[in-house]
């Protein structure tokens, strides 16, 4: 089953799959035995997750593309105002093979034409010990995460025709942009050209330039991050030849291409990205390449100059529901329901801007944990901006969820999400996080079987602290408590005032609140249903009360005064003793739970 991200772009194939326009480049003529049908589109984020579809195995000649990559390693091996003095960054507005020179210097008019790049493939070391195309070859392959090779068919049929080529790196001779032997150069600049690639070496090495030039599936760094923001600069006015300013208008991703049919684009901090298929518009660029680069720019928002900053922890955090609960008094038998099945609740959430690459982030995070997951909750309280991309990808996971069987809940505070995305399907879309996970606990505890709490009545023998006394102890204990009714609305507990007497909620439900006594706010804390005991520890030593407690409806209590604990004390030390036991462990099993939140608070 695809996840929303991998039908994103398979759809963007299939649309283009059966685009028969074009022609192979028979100016090299082992290039013309290529299969002309041949199509894969791959991306690469940052922390190393690739999607493909397509012809994405099939290998096929870097051509040009190559220019890139070698332009990276001349600026890291001489640096930028020594490789400027050799090649220029201006746009040419010419075809990849003109002799665009500057007619005074000689310096080629970028590096992303053939001038250009011959001359930074001369400005690659070249030693005994280590050979110019060796270091070359050996470089790439880090920047792939494999070990390439390169075809010498190609190479030879680039070499037999290279004469224009040849021409060229000859009148930078004659202007000392590059150094004797030019015919070696020229010819490491062929099997340069020559290197085989297939759609996701190229998605990993746009990868790794988008990674600042860290490879994001070995961790490696293969050229310094200086190098790269260069790179990425002549790539956006340059890479696409003649074509490089309609490309930056619509598509608006630094990219390069080649006669091979690959086409690389690289969106900086998030993606790179791939596409392969080798018939070729008037400008030598990819037919399909082109479109289908057009397409996902559009369609996720790529375009560099709109597209908005995404952290690098989109997800906040991800956690079961077992591990933090909704603000709920429960009554401890559903709380031990809910710690078991609380385990089939994911919540994961999220931060910062939502874009293409933050839901890519949400939408493999639920992938990789969503075994053993009946529901999943998506967090937006910390979310911000939103893109054009984020309704279709959100849709796009929403239906992964429900093809999977599972319920999907999304926590949406302030509207982030536009009102219509989940038209025709079963989302719940919740005003704060705390309803979702309210929502989940009740679906929970009604698969449980336990009775709805709103229509129940609690004996006071079926509490907790009840039944740990005993018959015995009970019959004893219940002399002591009072039976109170408080209508709705009524305040059972008042902040600030002196804890007098705790309550064994038995119909009925409450609010805990606090109360902002200069502004007059309330804010809530937790709710209270019955079969929860509550007020209990002020009473012990007669503190002032921390928070306020409503009836939200009518409710009905067992009420057991500070004057009846103590008159206990006196005369039934037992069951004194048993009640402060349980009333202690029940303290002690609501800080674990508070920890457990608290460290969720800090991964």
């Amino acid at each position: 089953m695809h996840d929303a991200f991998t039908r994103t772009i398979t759809d963007i194939h299939a649309r283009y799959a059966d685009v028969a326009e074009g022609a192979l480049a028979d100016y090299i003529p082992e290039l013309t035995q290529v299969d002309p049908t041949h199509f894969g589109l791959a991306v690469m984020t940052v922390d190393g997750r690739g999607y493909a579809v397509g012809d994405v195995d099939v290998g096929f000649t870097i051509q040009s593309v190559s220019k890139a990559f070698a332009y990276a390693m001349a600026m890291d091996a001489w640096g930028p105002a020594a490789v400027e003095e050799r090649v220029d960054v201006e746009p040419s507005g010419e075809a990849f093979n003109s002799i665009s020179l500057d007619p005074t210097t000689g310096r080629p008019r970028n590096p992303m034409i053939n001038a250009g790049a011959i001359a930074v493939t001369g400005m690659v070391g070249d030693t005994p010990e280590r050979p110019r195309f060796p270091r070359i070859l050996e470089t790439f392959s880090r920047f792939a995460a494999r070990e390439l090779d390169w075809d010498h068919d190609v190479y030879r049929s680039e070499s037999a025709t290279g004469f224009r080529n040849r021409a060229i790196a000859n009148m930078l001779r004659s202007f000392d942009i590059i150094d004797d032997p030019v015919e070696a150069i020229v010819e490491d600049y062929f099997r340069q050209c020559s290197i085989r690639v297939t759609c996701r070496d190229l998605a990993t090495m746009a990868a790794t330039l988008a990674h600042t030039g860290t490879n994001p599936v070995t961790g490696q760094r293969v050229v310094e991050a200086p190098s790269v923001e260069r790179v990425l600069s002549v790539m956006s006015t340059c890479g696409m030849y003649d074509y490089s300013g309609t490309w930056m208008y619509e598509v608006g991703i630094p990219a390069k291409s080649g006669v091979g049919g690959g086409v690389v684009g690289v969106l900086p901090g998030q993606f790179g990205i791939a596409a392969y298929s080798p018939l070729l518009d008037a400008k030598f660029n990819s037919v399909r390449g082109v479109a289908a680069f057009r397409d996902l720019s559009r369609v996720l928002d790529l375009h560099l100059l709109r597209v908005p900053n995404v952290s690098a922890h989109a997800i906040r955090r991800s956690y079961l529901l077992a591990d933090a609960p909704a603000n709920r008094g429960r009554p401890d038998g559903d709380s031990r329901i809910l710690e078991d099945l609380g385990r089939r609740v994911l919540i994961v959430e999220l931060q910062g801007d939502l874009g293409a690459a933050s839901l890519e982030r949400l939408v493999r995070r639920v992938r990789e944990l969503r075994a053993g997951i009946d529901t999943v909750v998506v967090d937006l309280r910390r979310a911000g901006a939103s893109d054009s991309s984020t309704t279709g990808l959100m849709r796009g996971l929403a239906q992964d969820v429900i093809d999977s069987g599972q319920d999907l809940l999304i926590a949406d505070p302030i509207g982030i999400i536009e009102a219509t995305a989940f038209d025709g399907l079963a989302v719940t879309v919740t005003a704060s996080l705390d309803e979702a996970l309210l929502r989940c606990e009740e679906e929970l505890l009604r698969r449980s079987g336990r009775p709805d709490p709103s229509a129940a009545t609690v004996e006071v023998t079926d509490f907790e602290l009840t039944r740990e006394l005993g018959d015995h102890a009970l019959q004893r204990l219940l002399p002591h408590l009072e039976h109170v009714r408080f209508p709705a609305g009524t305040l059972i507990i008042e902040q600030g005032t002196t804890a007098d007497a705790f309550f064994l909620l038995a119909a009925g439900a409450a609010r805990v609140f606090a109360a902002d006594n200069a502004g007059g706010s309330e804010q809530r804390i937790t709710d209270l249903t019955p079969g929860v005991v509550f007020g209990e520890l002020g009473v012990l030593d007669e503190a002032k009360r921390s928070a306020s407690i409503r009836a939200l409806t009518d409710v009905e209590c067992h009420v057991l005064t500070r004057e009846a604990l103590m008159k206990l004390r006196r005369t039934d030390h037992l069951v004194y003793t048993r009640i402060i036991e349980h009333l202690l462990l029940s303290s002690a099993e609501r800080l674990r739970r508070t920890n457990r939140e608290v460290a969720l608070l800090r991964t």
